[in-house]
């Protein structure tokens, strides 16, 4: 009768086991793509921007991908560098001509009270640098909104 316990609780130790390990597994799995990014992004701010140290990191998806690094330049000087998903192109912004994240969301929050901000990314939409607020109303449908990085102009609602 002990030892039939004894190889339960033995197989129950090593189903569980091999659920953390698989679970472990998978997170830093699915993690990789995200952080490969960020690598890359950071990289080519620091050769194309001389970007010193980094703040933020923004993974932005509309009609194209932009990968966005925030942070202060070799100057000390705050920067913005928004790069294409191809790695072209890469476009380099002084943070002060524009609003920063919490500037937008309180922008975002003063406009539309109703909804609770999920997160925000900075990217491009048609050529034109721009901040997309996700959030969620009361009922939890999720809405997505464009605002101008330069003037914080509401340029698009998708509810």
């Amino acid at each position: 009768m002990r030892s039939k316990l004894n190889k339960w609780v033995i197989g129950l130790v090593a189903v569980l086991l091999l659920i953390i390990v698989s679970g472990t597994i998978l997170f830093i799995r699915s993690n990789r793509p995200m952080q490969q990014a960020k690598e890359e992004a950071v990289d080519l701010a620091k050769q194309y921007a001389n970007l010193e140290t980094m703040e933020n990191f923004y993974w932005f998806n509309r009609e194209e991908t932009y990968f966005t690094v925030t942070g202060k330049d070799q100057s000390g000087n705050d920067i913005v560098v928004i790069i294409p998903k191809s790695g072209e192109n890469i476009q380099v912004l002084d943070a002060k001509d524009g609003l920063n994240e919490e500037a937008v969301i309180q922008q975002m929050q003063a406009a539309h009270p109703e909804i609770t901000v999920d997160k925000a990314a900075l990217g491009k939409f048609k050529d034109q640098p721009v901040w997309e607020i996700t959030g969620k109303d009361d009922q939890g449908a999720i809405s997505y909104y464009l605002f101008s990085f330069e003037n914080g102009e509401e340029i698009q609602n998708v509810s």
